[in-house]
């Protein structure tokens, strides 16, 4: 197996994982609030990724010239972006959440080519107008929470420039150190706001169910999902890797219908069906 098919198979798993970690979210979110489950989240996955690297002895000191990348790394695509997620994702449902945040591959590449660093085709730029039409049937429908898609949308964006600042930062370093790293600026990030949104909104009833589901969120969802992710980044290019993503909404749609019995109507079948189509067309052949 070359190493663009490993970096492919892992953006799939991680694609995968995520797709479930909508389901996830969406039971936790009922006892915990969105910005405080990000925070935690990040926590674990910094201390989950420290332990892995020390056990491989591995180096966990970050290089004075990633910091910068990192810095933004977790802002952006950790923080920003995953709270936004966890939001619209609690808004929209599961199915939704996974569905329109796999526009984020779209994001990337019209960022790349309005700054210039890649130069992108018409057949691209008409893909990025059919997966807009499938998100407006996707927001247009009547199983659509307006705020929520907006939201993911939001997510999708954040996510998209993610993939530009990291995809550098991975090619020469350790996966799993960059991952760590940013996990941690994206976790003390959110802490200021934890205090304010727990007076608003406290914690409900803690159970096994519920810290089984942040410990998943947090090892799996995070620490596993992201080393893989920016593995695959780093091996198989931001392009190709961005195909991968389209894992994410089967694995949520489905499990948000067979698990939290969300519907999965006609207009949610045709976004879907726009939205990876524009996908498809826009990624080189």
């Amino acid at each position: 197996m070359s190493e663009v098919q490993r970096g492919l198979l892992a953006g799939v798993l991680a694609s995968a994982i995520w797709g479930g970690m909508y389901v996830v979210s969406k039971v936790v979110l009922e006892v915990v609030p969105p910005v405080t489950l990000v925070a935690v989240r990040m926590g674990i996955a910094f201390v989950a990724m420290l332990l892995y690297l020390r056990l491989l002895g591995r180096g966990w000191r970050l290089p004075r010239e990633l910091w910068g990348r990192v810095l933004a790394m977790g802002l952006v695509g950790y923080a920003l972006s995953i709270t936004a997620q966890f939001i619209g994702t609690d808004l929209a449902g599961a199915a939704l959440g996974s569905l329109i945040t796999t526009a984020s591959p779209l994001v990337t590449v019209a960022l790349a080519s309005l700054l210039g660093l890649e130069r992108v085709t018409a057949r691209a730029w008409l893909g990025l107008g059919v997966a807009l039409l499938g998100v407006w049937v996707l927001s247009g429908s009547g199983e659509a929470n307006l705020p929520g898609v907006l939201w993911l949308l939001l997510a999708a964006l954040t996510w998209g420039v993610l993939g530009l600042i990291g995809g550098q930062a991975v090619r020469r370093h350790d996966p799993a150190l960059v991952s760590a790293w940013a996990s941690a600026v994206g976790g003390a990030a959110l802490l200021p706001l934890v205090p304010g949104e727990l007076a608003r909104q406290p914690v409900g009833e803690i159970t096994a169910g519920i810290v089984a589901g942040v410990l998943y969120l947090g090892i799996v969802s995070t620490a596993v999902a992201f080393t893989f992710w920016v593995y695959a980044v780093a091996r198989a290019g931001s392009v190709l890797s961005g195909i991968a993503f389209f894992a994410q909404p089967a694995v949520g749609a489905l499990l948000g219908w067979a698990l939290l019995g969300e519907s999965l109507g006609l207009g949610f079948a045709l976004g879907a069906a726009l939205l990876v189509a524009g996908a498809l067309v826009a990624r080189p052949k």
